[in-house]
């Protein structure tokens, strides 16, 4: 029987370049947690093209979000969470919250694709296949913010346990984000459940039938 493997923990510390090519110092831990451009674009400019009300629009521009303007090269994690509260409710105001951030959590892998990072990033996630593509998973989370850090526990052939350091509502947004991620990946049936969460981090149950590896 396979013993199950972990991965070492994935950190966003020390130098490297940021999507625009752009140096970037090293984090440490009391660094302020940032989101970068594609995940933005992902979401506000690509997965919700014309479904963004005028109304919409001017709140989340007073939460710093200016959608009639390029994107900035960062916005505050806490500016994210906050525009992603308003456009859940404003979007899905039928649905539990869970439900509506995880579904904008798909919409955004629908609209990074779009992007040209994105088509290059899950054109290669679709080669490896969905046991490779969360063994790579640190790599994507990267090009999206400076702070996730990933652990992956391989329960199966087609299963794992997956931990992210996200805080509060985001674990809906990150488990709608893997779910559409495992199915560009090629997984058939692809599940992703909230095993356990806390106010800071989360754990998934990743799973697909597929058992290509």
């Amino acid at each position: 029987m396979r013993k199950p493997r972990m991965s070492e923990p994935h950190r966003t510390s020390g130098a490297w370049l940021d999507p625009a090519g752009t140096a970037r110092a090293g984090m440490h831990a009391m660094a302020e947690r940032l989101v970068f451009p594609p995940i933005v674009e992902g979401l506000f400019v690509r997965g919700l093209s014309g479904r963004v009300t005028p109304l919409l629009k001017e709140q989340l521009r007073s939460e710093g979000l200016d959608l009639d303007r390029p994107l900035l090269p960062a916005y505050s994690l806490e500016s994210w969470i906050r525009c992603v509260t308003l456009t859940a409710k404003a979007l899905h105001p039928q649905e539990p919250d869970e439900v509506a951030w995880r579904m904008l959590g798909e919409r955004m892998i629908d609209g990074y694709r779009d992007t040209l990072m994105g088509r290059a990033l899950l054109g290669v996630m679709r080669l490896l296949g969905p046991w490779r593509m969360l063994s790579k998973a640190q790599h994507g989370f990267r090009t999206s913010n400076n702070y996730t850090e990933v652990r992956i526990t391989e329960t199966g052939p087609t299963e794992a346990e997956v931990w992210l350091n996200e805080p509060g509502m985001l674990r809906y947004f990150k488990q709608g984000v893997m779910l559409a991620m495992s199915r560009a990946a090629g997984g058939v049936a692809a599940s992703v459940d909230v095993r356990t969460f806390d106010d800071h981090c989360v754990t998934y149950r990743v799973s697909w039938k597929d058992s290509s590896r």
